[in-house]
């Protein structure tokens, strides 16, 4: 099986490579993309097997094509840290009654999800099973909330520290 990948790999590597620089925004993206093409491939071989060559071409591209999707897609819902902030812990930068005050700000529903994703630990799906509702829309309401509360926070900072 890996002397078929890698043979299929040496006869559209130069043509993946190329269509992988020019849909991503940079050298590395480039590269992870054709990684994870072929190891999508590796994974999908016994299917892959009965296509032709020029199917498999297609599919190879088709695949590269919907990883950049996936990662745009994800890109979105990506919420930085304010500078300055430690990376490893997001919420430190607040303590007991600053928390309370900052989560005051959020509506109810927010509130709710901040409160069990950040005090109580829960992941997007734990949460989504309690509230009955999908663990995409918990992801896009803290997206939000995060968002929401960064803003607050930056607003009130000078009010805070005086």
């Amino acid at each position: 099986m890996y002397m078929m990948i890698e043979d299929m790999y040496n006869l559209h590597k130069a043509e993946l490579e190329r269509f992988a620089r020019s849909i991503a925004g940079n050298e590395k993206e480039a590269e992870d993309l054709l990684q994870e093409t072929f190891l999508r491939a590796i994974h999908h071989w016994n299917m892959l097997q009965t296509l032709t060559n020029h199917s498999r071409r297609a599919w190879l591209f088709k695949v590269m094509r919907n990883l950049l999707y996936d990662l745009r897609r994800r890109d979105r819902f990506v919420t930085s840290i304010p500078e300055g902030l430690d990376a490893v812990n997001e919420v430190d930068f607040v303590s007991g009654l600053e928390m309370e005050r900052l989560l005051q700000n959020l509506p109810p529903k927010l509130h709710d999800i901040v409160h069990k994703r950040f005090i109580l630990g829960m992941n997007s799906k734990q949460i989504a099973d309690i509230l009955g509702i999908p663990h995409a829309t918990v992801r896009y309401r803290l997206h939000t909330a995060l968002k929401l509360l960064k803003k607050v926070y930056n607003n009130n900072w000078e009010d805070w520290n005086t």
